[in-house]
């Protein structure tokens, strides 16, 4: 076994633990680098590691960050889920060191317990998580499910309560009480999203920050804007896209989400609000132009690499889906089994062909690839980021698959 690692890092912990070698986890990384999905999707997607096992590893890698767990006991422990595929807790069970497994408490567990998603949001939201391969905070924030600021707080409660400083109650009533609502709806008197709630959701301003602000402007006779100004808080510029930004939620031109990742823009790069929304407007980058719809249902973990060659090996056998092929390569003449492998390889580049093949050996999955077709479009075009495009069809896929009969 290799030293201990120096630092924490997802990539030196799997191979402390001897899961993978480095050459994995630099063809992980760089792959991570392309898409800006996690490494551990990376890894799974390169049929590396299982999702299980990444689960654990970032579990272990978080308590171990924590204090809770020391790195021998980790290695030791990942080793028992890697080859038993035992959960991480009762290979922590099985080593006796169960104080530390029963001391955290989940993400989803403490956002439920203070109501800042229900039973049925949960559920469905760790399918997705599941499926695509993303953490629960960031799938929650890509479904518009909790706002940035309330994360935050969560995750900060969650780690207090591994460390023993609060227990679940605790951290679920301050969770509660500091909460940052995501969307303010209209009340009774048609308010809509204010002006300080926009810069909080941006992560411009502390909510104690847009308080003191209103305080000072009720007690002066002064608009917010001018306070926030007067105080240094924001640019007059950087206000006034504020505004603009507001305005386009109200109008429904743009959600609160979509405007706050501007705002924050427009304040870190300083350009205007029209460039802002120009640099990130429909502006497909090489990943999302050149990813094969494959590769999206690999990565969507649709397809994995076995099933690929399941489904391969289904067209060898298949006469009518042979002479498809052949027609869509313009070949008619008796082949060789080695052009043919060449030709259905060529025929997966094709992401409507491919769609064709797929409906023929998955009819009951028709609805499915649909939806990963159309997904898939809308992230070529810029329309969608991968994640996003994996969030949308994991929910897709999920909503079809439960659709009763």
């Amino acid at each position: 076994m290799s030293g201990e690692p120096e630092e924490l890092k997802l990539g030196n912990l799997l191979t402390y633990f001897g899961l993978v070698s480095k050459e994995d986890v630099s063809r992980g990384l760089a792959l991570s680098t392309q898409t800006g999905l996690p490494l551990g999707k990376c890894l799974s997607m390169l049929d590396l590691l299982n999702p299980a096992t990444i689960r654990a590893s970032i579990e272990a890698q978080s308590m171990i960050k924590d204090g809770l767990l020391g790195l021998y006991d980790a290695r030791e422990a990942m080793g028992m889920v890697y080859r038993k595929k035992w959960m991480l807790s009762d290979a922590l069970i099985g080593l006796g060191v169960e104080a530390y497994a029963s001391k955290g408490t989940r993400l989803g567990e403490l956002l439920s317990a203070a109501h800042c998603i229900n039973d049925d949001q949960l559920d469905m939201s760790l399918r997705v998580s599941d499926t695509s391969g993303l953490p629960l905070g960031r799938v929650l924030l890509l479904l518009n499910r909790i706002s940035t600021p309330s994360l935050d707080l969560a995750l900060g409660l969650q780690k207090e309560v591994r460390l023993g400083n609060l227990n679940l109650a605790q951290a679920q009533e301050r969770l509660e009480k500091e909460l940052v609502p995501l969307v303010v709806q209209p009340d009774s008197n048609g308010q809509k999203i204010r002006l300080g709630e926009m810069l909080v959701q941006a992560r411009l301003l502390t909510p104690t920050e847009v308080m003191s602000a209103v305080e000072m402007a009720q007690a002066n006779d002064k608009m917010i804007g001018e306070v926030l100004i007067d105080m240094g808080w924001v640019s007059e510029d950087l206000l006034t896209a504020t505004l603009k930004l507001q305005e386009m939620i109200w109008k429904s031109q743009l959600s609160l989400a979509k405007a706050a990742d501007l705002l924050n823009m427009i304040h870190k790069t300083n350009v205007s609000l029209e460039q802002a929304v120009k640099d990130t407007n429909s502006v497909p980058n090489d990943v999302q132009r050149n990813l094969l719809f494959l590769d999206f249902l690999r990565l969507s973990g649709y397809l994995s690499r076995e099933s690929t060659k399941n489904v391969i090996g289904e067209i060898m056998a298949n006469p009518d889906l042979i002479a498809m092929i052949m027609k869509k390569a313009q070949r008619t003449e008796e082949l060789s089994s080695g052009y043919l492998k060449e030709a259905i390889k060529q025929s997966f580049r094709d992401a409507s062909m491919l769609a064709n093949i797929l409906r023929h050996l998955k009819p009951k999955d028709e609805q499915i690839i649909e939806s990963g077709l159309a997904i898939h479009e809308l992230l070529q075009r810029g329309k969608l980021t991968l994640e996003q495009a994996l969030i949308n069809f994991a929910m897709r896929k999920n909503q079809i698959e439960n659709e009763p009969d």
